[in-house]
């Protein structure tokens, strides 16, 4: 109730005026009452939307925090997964490389023993041609005739005639027959 109210309520002697004026008063608190009673039902209605809104918010909070959880996961997982294709594929480089390494030093062994056996053939063949002036090695023929074979021109051109004997036959044909085997080898048309 207000100030003036109140001071008009106690001048007034008449009580029929004071009747009407407490009437009047009750009723702008009856009017006053029923104003806040629908601004507290709309405050509860606004509350009660805000509640639900703010639990929706809440909701959608949690679900983005375990999508994000999620996310994360999954991205750490694939990560991973990658991390150990990689390691793999590493792995089999390396052994593929440690192979062909090992295959390298092999082939180099076969190389230096096949060179090494194409170097003894060489000097095999070397002393072969020249005759080998160990008289071991000669042959009758040679023995018997040194100048034929020992690599100087002939002074004379007389022709030396040799009576065919097995053993020169046997000989001449191994001679022909080792001939034909050096033409028909693929090592020495190489060469």
């Amino acid at each position: 109730m207000n100030e003036s109210q109140y001071n008009t309520v106690q001048n007034s002697t008449l009580p029929t005026s004071q009747d009407d004026l407490i009437l009047s008063v009750i009723e702008q608190l009856k009017t006053q009452v029923v104003n806040y009673t629908k601004i507290n039902q709309d405050n509860k209605q606004v509350n009660e939307l805000l509640t639900a809104e703010l639990e929706r918010y809440r909701n959608q909070e949690r679900v983005l925090k375990e999508q994000i959880n999620n996310n994360q996961a999954s991205t750490s997982y694939e990560n991973s997964l990658e991390i150990e294709n990689l390691k793999h594929t590493l792995s089999e480089r390396l052994k593929e490389k440690e192979s062909l390494s090992q295959k390298i030093t092999i082939l180099k062994n076969d190389f230096q023993k096949e060179e090494s056996r194409n170097i003894d053939r060489e000097l095999a063949l070397k002393k072969q041609a020249l005759g080998s002036q160990n008289p071991c090695y000669l042959k009758k023929a040679q023995q018997l005739k040194p100048k034929l074979y020992d690599g100087c021109v002939i002074e004379k051109s007389e022709a030396i005639v040799f009576p065919d004997t097995k053993e020169t036959l046997l000989l001449a044909e191994e001679s022909r027959s080792k001939m034909i085997e050096k033409q028909n080898d693929p090592k020495m048309t190489e060469k």
